[in-house]
């Protein structure tokens, strides 16, 4: 079976839609294979559709239990594809095609960039700065409250199954593999170590001792919140968080807290309930106590915000974490204070398909001075737009935005050090949505 994953790098194939060139590998894991994949509509669809659409394709290793994940997942995805038009969708990753071939399924997906094990190794492993933190907690309660909504159970929430996406500016949820719908757990073991919820440990156990029913399984949308907060904490520190071992699924205080329902903090509200110190889970209290220092400029409120999001996630009970619609209300993700000026590193960790030009000198601000920005901007790929901020004095700001990252990225690498009207050029990238929203971090 080792032969049958060796992956030809520019092999050639038919789908019933697409003609596919494999690319380099980009990525192996337990079930299956990731490698780079171009497509062009089929000879039918060439004049609708000429350009070349860049996926990455999933090649699954042959047997019967990777079968299973493999058409588990396009069930999962083609089902969420089809429930409305709510742009919580877009916080999953896309499902661009699938076909079998030599016997193996392969599933193309849009093409993202990096997931968070990759982005932190980008910080030399340090925790995260806080603006990235937010945002990718603002992306996946969103993705989780698409999946509850619609009844799908992620199952496997993890660094590694959070992706950023430059072409959407966003963070997003993949590999279903091992979801399913609310009520119907499949009979193998759920979510990966150092992320499994209380339940899905208990679970886990059965499954191993031959003892698992469908009718004792508590594994639920919560459990993906669970998971979760531990991401979080990953992020935020650089290092995953240690578990508290414990033979009891409910700790006592979680135990005490029976009728407690967790709601989401708004602004202006108290403290949690749980984030009394009579109140903790002794989870969140191991974790807690090993908290490193930190040498990022983050104001103690902000900390205590992070806490206490992180506490409303992270209850021994399913019932009782907070459900991803009040997280989206707590006040750690509260939109009025997301528009403010970042670094460039903060910049340069999450590429995007707009391209930012600092301390450039423009003659004039004439139409001239911006197209030749533009033209040479356009030697790198197709642009869609150009915007400015400054003054003649301080040097200007140039955002060109560019119809793919890709593209953007070769721009940042080739023109930063350039000189231009007798200054050195500065690159990073920008955010899609500061952009959208004329926000230039003054």
């Amino acid at each position: 079976m080792a032969s049958s994953m060796d992956i030809k790098e520019g092999e050639k194939f038919k789908s019933a839609t697409y003609n596919w060139e494999l690319g380099h590998c980009i990525g192996r894991g337990t079930c299956s294979v990731v490698v780079e994949a171009a497509g062009t509509w089929s000879s039918n669809n060439m004049r609708r559709c000429p350009r070349v659409l860049k996926g990455a394709a999933k090649i699954f290793k042959q047997g019967p239990q990777f079968e299973h994940a493999a058409t588990n997942e396009i069930e999962i995805l083609q089902y969420l594809s089809h429930q409305g038009e709510s742009s919580f969708k877009y916080y999953i990753v896309r499902l661009v095609d699938y076909f079998l071939h030599r016997d193996q399924l392969h599933l193309v997906y849009e093409r993202l960039d990096c997931n968070l094990h990759h982005i932190l190794l980008k910080n030399s492993g340090k925790g995260l700065p806080l603006s990235i933190v937010k945002r990718c907690a603002w992306d996946i309660v969103r993705a989780l409250s698409f999946l509850a909504t619609n009844r799908v159970v992620h199952g496997d929430l993890k660094m590694s199954n959070i992706m950023w996406n430059p072409n959407r500016g966003v963070f997003q949820l993949v590999d279903f593999g091992l979801s399913f719908m609310e009520g119907q757990q499949p009979q193998q073991p759920l979510q990966s170590p150092g992320y499994q919820s209380p339940e899905a440990l208990v679970w886990n156990r059965l499954i191993a001792e031959g003892t698992a029913d469908r009718s004792n399984s508590k594994c639920c949308f919560a459990s993906d919140i669970w998971s979760f907060s531990y991401v979080l904490w990953y992020m935020y520190t650089g290092t995953p968080a240690s578990r508290c071992q414990t033979d009891e699924p409910v700790c006592d205080m979680c135990l005490q807290e029976e009728n407690y329902r967790c709601s989401g903090m708004k602004t202006g509200a108290s403290i949690c309930r749980c984030f009394k110190e009579d109140a903790k889970c002794i989870h969140f209290k191991q974790i807690q106590k090993e908290l490193p220092k930190d040498e990022r400029n983050i104001t103690y409120e902000q900390h205590e915000l992070f806490l206490d999001f992180i506490m409303r996630m992270m209850k021994c009970r399913p019932e009782q974490r907070i459900t991803p619609f009040n997280a989206m209300q707590h006040v750690f993700l509260d939109s009025s204070s997301w528009l403010s000026p970042l670094s460039l590193t903060e910049l340069l960790l999450l590429p995007t398909r707009i391209l930012q030009l600092t301390n450039i000198h423009l003659e004039s601000l004439s139409t001239d001075d911006v197209m030749d920005v533009k033209e040479e901007c356009a030697k790198f790929g197709v642009v869609r737009g150009c915007k400015f901020d400054g003054d003649s004095t301080a040097g200007y700001k140039v955002f060109v935005e560019f119809s793919d990252a890709d593209d953007c990225s070769r721009a940042h690498t080739a023109l930063t050090g350039r000189e231009y009207n007798d200054r050195t050029v500065i690159t990073s990238f920008y955010p899609i949505d500061y952009y959208n929203t004329d926000y230039f971090g003054h």
